[in-house]
Order: structure tokens, then sequence, then C-alpha cells
């Protein structure tokens, strides 16, 4: 009878959150560079630039806020502007604004979420 040693477990999951992880972020890096590079080479603009609040939880890190508010900076189309002296909201500046609803939940799921998630 085998058993697990927890310790290599916990590593094992760890690693493997971080490699899901790198690979939803590099699928967001090229999604967004697709989106520019076809906005520059062809004669239609699309973009919609827009500022967006984006709320964050109470209890995060600092490391983990930097990895958030950087990560969405890295993403093509996306900078972060401003964190909000009570740690609480991040400001950005989306090229790319359609929905500002559906933008907010998705940050919210793929990068605080994620983020949160790893530490």
């Amino acid at each position: 009878m085998s058993t697990a040693n927890p310790a290599r477990t916990a590593l094992g999951a760890r690693i493997s959150g971080w490699l899901r992880f790198a690979a939803f972020y590099l699928s967001e890096i090229v999604k967004s560079n697709i989106m520019i590079a076809w906005d520059v080479l062809t004669p239609t603009d699309r973009s919609r630039p827009g500022i967006v609040e984006l709320e964050l939880p109470e209890g995060l890190s600092d490391v983990q806020i930097l990895l958030i508010s950087n990560l969405i900076t890295m993403t093509p189309g996306s900078l972060t502007l401003d964190l909000s002296p009570d740690r609480r909201i991040l400001v950005l500046h989306i090229l790319y604004l359609d929905d500002r609803a559906e933008l907010i939940r998705h940050l919210q799921k793929n990068y605080v979420q994620r983020v949160r998630q790893l530490f």
C-alpha cells in the first residue's frame, strides 16, 4: 500500500496551477496581438478606448496586486493607470472596450481570481 507524500502533492498542484495560468496568459497575449494587428492592417479603426475601474477583493497582498496590474498592462490593448489609495480599485485604460460589465467579469475571473489561486 503506497501513500502519497503530501508535500510532493502540494508542490505538484502549485506547479500545475502555474502552468495552467501561463497557458491562459499566453493565449490572452496572442488574442490581443491578433486583434491589434488586424486593426492596424485593416482600413477600419475598431478601437473604442475607455477607462474602467476594476474592484479588487480585500486581502490581496502587494505582490498579488502588482502581478495583476502588470499582467493587465503587458496584455496588448490594456494599461493600468492607477491604484486607489485604499488598494481596492485598479484604474485601467482599455483600447477595445465593447461591454464594460463583460470586461470587468472577464478580468475578475481570469486575472484576479487566478492570481489569488496561485498564492
